[in-house]
């Protein structure tokens, strides 16, 4: 799939989600303070790959901040890799309608080593939902997980936490805040502070 083809079905996507959210009630969602929108900047954004090592960060297909609530932005990579491993089709998204605001991000074919621990997926997906009434929404899910080659069940629900000695797994973890939302796909720490990964994280809000 074209990097053209892939920014559009993910703006797409993303205009669907923003009617959807209007109208239905979303899982992991909250009402915050009234949010910003018309023309004001917003921290609208998605990424989807961040990695960080002794405390410089590397991110991939990350497409920076809506300037307005009516702005939109894209990027993809066919792929990424560095000293911690690699990842395939990675994709962000982050689209304005005038009084909401949306975010997605995606990758497939994730191999990392982190201090000893090898972790694979074959797919990851995020994203996230604001609007001007201050409601907030957001989701991901992660395909084919495995930890040591020992397959890793997401339950769904919001944070689910994976300690592993020297290495922790957030999946699906969803922060809320007075600006907005946070979701990401998955995300890796170390326990000595060294290493940090973030995997498909959207971002919506003020």
């Amino acid at each position: 799939m074209s990097h053209m083809r892939c920014l559009r079905l993910g703006i797409v996507a993303l205009i669907v989600g923003l009617a959807v959210f209007v109208t239905v009630p979303m899982p992991a969602s909250a009402q915050l303070p009234l949010l910003g929108g018309g023309n004001s900047s917003t921290g609208t954004g998605a990424t989807a790959l961040a990695v960080t090592v002794l405390g410089s960060t590397t991110s991939f297909a990350s497409t920076g901040n809506l300037a307005n609530w009516s702005d939109a932005l894209g990027t993809a990579l066919d792929s990424a890799g560095g000293s911690l491993g690699s990842a395939e089709v990675l994709a962000a998204t982050a689209i304005g309608s005038g009084d909401g605001v949306a975010s997605d991000a995606s990758l497939g074919d994730l191999a990392l080593s982190v201090l000893g621990t090898q972790i694979t997926a074959t797919s990851a997906y995020a994203t996230a939902f604001a609007d001007n009434t201050g409601a907030t929404g957001g989701w991901s899910t992660i395909d084919g997980l495995a930890v040591n080659g020992v397959s890793i069940v997401p339950t769904g629900a919001p944070n689910q936490t994976i300690s592993l000695g020297a290495v922790t797994l957030v999946l699906n973890e969803v922060t809320y805040s007075a600006s907005g939302i946070v979701v990401n796909a998955l995300h890796i720490t170390s326990l000595d502070g060294t290493v940090d990964v973030v995997v498909a994280s959207a971002t919506a809000g003020q």
